[in-house]
């Protein structure tokens, strides 16, 4: 399946979730928070720790200038992702044109490097009639096939001494979104129930054949969960018929949440302050979200200590902000949302990893989420100072910035 382009995949489910654009500094979307606001005084920030940061490759497999299919390249961005010490990577299995070996190449010098892999395995959208239990069974019994094709030709043997198996499988991508059917009608990527059936055959396939992999069911958009989504997933048999065992081993989360803080605010020059407070705007509504998120799946699976990963998130520097797309002013602003997301998901208390989305802008211009600009023209894509340092600060869990040099590895 073609990846959706970047400025797509971040604007919210506003047709179907009905939630009002936020007016002034700080307000409040989640309906549902489980987190007492505060009373009078400050909490003290609890950021995501140390060794608990990954990074999103995006497409940069086989093409443009300085794709990981290069062994020079992808040495040098191994050496950089040491640097940053990035202990995730998510490469998606269905990239076009990617041959076999050039993904054992990358999963084995991911590992050569000490860093895990995720393998992301999209799939067509599910068109199929919902309440039929045989086109749902056809659709969920192509994708495993797919999973299972794949993890044996490619991701199950070693390379230069080092294995190519998967650490981990992340079951689609943003089933939340929608999309238009063949016959006209709007509906989401994969609808909830197909979705969660879907997770749980991954899973049981993993443990019928002894596989390791952990399982990951792939990142819902946001956190609001007064979206229509939510409902569908939360009462699925999947989750409800199987007490004690959910489908997944962490549950995947997109958390850009980007109608939860003020663009008004960010455009006047108004800084930390538009992304609220502990009791109000994106840090209240990201933190109490993810909590929320966390314990609507502990009832709804029987549990009690369900595990979100970030698989993604991030921010993009467009000058000025007038679109829900996760957009700040400068990159300045841009490494301070991300020091903001690393305390809500620190604060929540759920989060046990984020990856960044993404390594590089992308070349069509369709979203400016990368650490490193666009291609230079010559010798290589430069960083974004700021977002660049504040990312391996958060990584490494140090208190300041190094000034280590961005470009040290491909200069």
């Amino acid at each position: 399946m073609a990846p959706l382009f970047p400025l797509t995949k971040r604007r919210g489910l506003r047709a179907l979730a009905l939630l009002p654009l936020l007016a002034a500094c700080g307000g409040d979307l989640e309906s549902e928070p489980t987190a007492v606001p505060e009373t009078g005084t400050q909490q003290s920030p609890v950021i995501l720790g140390a060794n608990r940061y990954g990074m999103v490759t995006g497409g940069i497999y086989n093409s443009g200038a300085q794709p990981l299919s290069d062994a020079t390249s992808r040495s040098k961005f191994f050496c950089e992702m040491r640097q940053l010490n990035v202990k995730w990577i998510r490469i998606e299995a269905d990239w076009p044109g990617v041959s076999n070996t050039t993904y054992q190449q990358i999963v084995a010098d991911a590992h050569a490097s000490g860093i895990k892999v995720i393998v992301l395995y999209t799939h067509p959208q599910f068109c199929g009639d919902p309440n039929s239990g045989v086109a749902r069974d056809t659709y969920i019994n192509d994708y495993l096939n797919k999973v299972k094709a794949r993890t044996a030709s490619i991701f199950n043997t070693t390379y230069n001494g080092w294995s190519t198996k998967a650490d981990a499988i992340e079951v689609m991508n943003e089933p939340n979104l929608t999309g238009v059917c063949p016959d006209g009608s709007t509906r989401f990527r994969v609808e909830p129930n197909t979705f969660a059936w879907a997770v749980r055959r991954v899973k049981e396939w993993k443990l019928a054949n002894g596989r390791t992999e952990h399982i990951i069911s792939g990142g819902i958009l946001n956190t609001y969960t007064t979206e229509q989504f939510w409902p569908g997933l939360f009462n699925s048999g999947a989750l409800t018929a199987y007490k004690g065992n959910p489908p997944w081993d962490s549950f995947g989360i997109h958390p850009y949440n980007p109608w939860s803080y003020d663009w008004n605010c960010l455009n006047n020059g108004g800084g930390s302050a538009c992304f609220g407070t502990y009791s109000s705007g994106y840090k209240y509504t990201l933190r109490t979200g993810l909590q929320t998120v966390a314990s609507r799946l502990n009832t709804a699976t029987g549990v009690t200590n369900t595990r979100l990963f970030v698989t993604e998130f991030g921010f993009q520097e467009r000058g000025s902000v007038t679109a829900p797309d996760n957009a700040v002013r400068n990159e300045a602003e841009l490494a301070e949302a991300m020091r903001i997301s690393a305390e809500s998901f620190g604060d929540s208390g759920v989060v046990d990893q984020a990856l960044w989305y993404d390594y590089r802008n992308h070349t069509d211009g369709s979203g400016n989420f990368g650490l490193r600009n666009w291609w230079n023209g010559s010798t290589h894509y430069p960083s974004k100072w700021e977002p660049w340092h504040e990312f391996q600060k958060l990584a490494r869990g140090l208190t300041a910035r190094t000034g280590d040099s961005p470009d040290a590895c491909w200069l």
